[in-house]
């Protein structure tokens, strides 16, 4: 290609990038052969190239690179592939940013943001940057916006400056810390915080604490869990290995119970509402019931015949009953009588004038003792966190205050009643809901769940949860990569190598976190399916502690068969749309 004369009015352009610019053959990109430049691109091309600090120009809707001297250096590994490439094709870990800035500058508006934080692959591996980003339109011969003027000022150096002391004491927590040292700093650190902190103040300050433990709990549930079941998965034929792993994976599922009750205090667990019907929730849940309450009490239960339906998490509506019974089983010293009562109501306005719920239908639950009841003081503090009148031992006064949360995290409303010699009535209300019942997807042949030469990426930090994962899932049939955190996830995926469905967990050390590589999932044709999992989310993928509609979240510790069931699920829904 020739080299650019004078009469294209490009005599003043110096610099290295100038020369790469005048050689680069434009007629396959939207600014079209440089001798054909309007006089406004050329005049913006020309102020870029004089400018010391790092500038690029997007052009046209594809967003077409032309930039700097200065931000050549900026671009690392890079430059010099970016030039003429579309923006969204150069920089394809922040393609959904640049296509929302692209849109807005050619609209007219400009652009501006502070020590913006992006997750950029300058020289081949992960770097988190921060940045101070400058966008406004660049306008053709006719006065139209046609492409993006963008200062790009770095200064990852001055924020990371700031944070170095703080993400270094998190990692020498993290590295001198183990579980046990973990469960006794939260209960002493509970213990203190009770004595110094007001009542909001010491739920954020313990519910953080729980909260971690039973994330550490959930994984260490989730290593053992994983290898009874793909012990149990190996020794189909062995009666004696089956036997021992049911009963080691029932003590499994009670640890995880507890978990959930940690998590359900400290406001950590997100809700996964599903409409359900009472009827056969409770009949299904009254053997359990019955077991924890013991042989001496008698446990009348009422339903009606077509209960409404109604919108809540299975699991801590489970809880939440079972609280309530064990509290009134304690409050008649193990032996009387439990009234559980499902009615459909309607409550009027003046039903309600306690509650900060609307008047409307509502299933109403109602759990009844013949204890020895409370007083008006202590009824009034009843709800209130570590409240307890049981002796030292025997209550962490957690029950009913969790059981207060859940019920108005589920839009509903808790009622309580007693009298001292006479006995506690509690009743949930919870909103009847219109929808549909969900018909359970369980599958019952274990060959319609297994893999069909599906490739599988694992993306988890802890050694033995991540283990035991690729061992069921290659046990499952599938072709199974493995990656210790998300920057060596990510340069998997960059690779090349095709992946069927990327199943990672929430929270883990590095750069590239989980909501990163999921939206560079998504941003692919076709989208790659992501399934999370988690322990403890820490609201990173939930709003208001309910997981959103697009969220798939498969918590620890799981069982094989759930594992197989949500990996199916995800991969032919993904087949589906493609």
């Amino acid at each position: 290609m020739q080299m650019l004369s004078n009469d294209y009015g490009c005599e003043g352009w110096r610099g290295e990038m100038a020369r790469r610019i005048r050689k680069f053959d434009w007629s396959g990109t939207s600014l079209g052969p440089i001798g054909q430049w309007s006089d406004s691109l050329r005049s913006s091309v020309q102020m870029l190239l004089a400018s010391p600090v790092p500038l690029v120009m997007l052009w046209g809707r594809a967003g077409h690179m032309v930039y700097n001297d200065a931000y050549a250096i900026f671009a690392g590994g890079r430059h010099p592939s970016l030039l003429g490439s579309p923006v969204e094709e150069g920089w394809p870990e922040v393609a959904d940013f640049n296509r929302n800035v692209v849109d807005t500058c050619l609209a007219g508006k400009t652009l501006s943001y502070r020590d913006k934080q992006l997750v950029l692959f300058r020289s081949g591996a992960a770097e988190d940057v921060w940045l101070d980003l400058y966008y406004s339109p660049v306008v053709e011969d006719d006065g139209s916006p046609a492409g993006v003027i963008a200062i790009v000022i770095e200064t990852t150096e001055r924020v990371v400056a700031g944070r170095r002391q703080q993400e270094a004491e998190a990692s020498l927590l993290q590295l001198t810390r183990n579980l046990e040292e973990r469960v006794a700093d939260a209960v002493a650190a509970r213990i203190e915080a009770e004595g110094q902190l007001r009542q909001s103040q010491k739920m954020e300050a313990i519910g953080a604490l729980t909260g971690g433990v039973a994330h550490d709990f959930n994984n260490v549930l989730q290593t053992i869990s994983g290898n009874l079941q793909v012990l149990a998965i190996q020794e189909r034929g062995n009666e004696n290995v089956q036997k021992r792993v049911s009963a080691a994976s029932a003590a499994v599922e009670r640890g995880a119970k507890l978990s959930s009750q940690l998590l359900a205090f400290a406001r950590r667990q997100p809700l996964s509402p599903t409409v359900l019907n009472p009827r056969r929730f409770f009949e299904s849940f009254l053997e359990l019931f019955q077991r924890a309450l013991g042989e001496r009490i008698s446990v009348q239960m009422s339903l009606p015949e077509t209960p409404w339906l109604i919108q809540v998490d299975r699991n801590q509506l489970e809880n939440a009953v079972l609280n309530l019974a064990i509290n009134s089983r304690d409050a008649m010293n193990g032996e009387g009588r439990l009234n559980l009562v499902v009615e459909n109501v309607s409550l009027s306005a003046s039903d309600l004038r306690d509650s900060e719920i609307a008047a409307g239908d509502y299933l109403r639950i109602t759990v009844q003792d013949e204890g020895r009841g409370m007083t008006s003081d202590v009824l009034a503090r009843a709800c209130e966190p570590f409240f307890t009148t049981k002796e030292v031992g025997r209550g962490t006064g957690l029950g009913l205050s969790m059981v207060f949360g859940f019920v108005r995290q589920s839009g509903g409303h808790l009622a309580i009643s007693s009298e001292a010699g006479r006995g506690t009535t509690v009743q949930m209300h919870f909103p009847r809901s219109n929808a549909p019942e969900i018909a359970s997807d369980e599958v019952k042949d274990q060959s319609e769940i297994g893999g069909s030469n599906e490739t599988i990426l694992v993306v988890e930090d802890d050694a033995g949860v991540r283990a035991s994962s690729v061992d069921l899932l290659s046990e499952l049939g599938y072709n199974v990569l493995q990656a210790a955190n998300g920057d060596a996830a990510m340069a998997i995926l960059l690779s090349g190598v095709s992946v069927d469905l990327i199943f990672t967990d929430v929270v883990m050390p590095g750069l590239v976190q989980s909501v990163e590589i999921a939206a560079w999932a998504r941003s692919r044709t076709p989208a790659i399916p992501v399934l999370f999992t988690s322990g403890h989310t820490r609201d990173i993928i939930s709003k208001n502690h309910v997981l959103a509609p697009n969220i798939t979240l498969l918590r620890k510790p799981y069982q094989p068969e759930t594992l197989a069931q949500v990996v199916r699920k995800a991969l032919a829904e993904s087949s589906q749309k493609d």
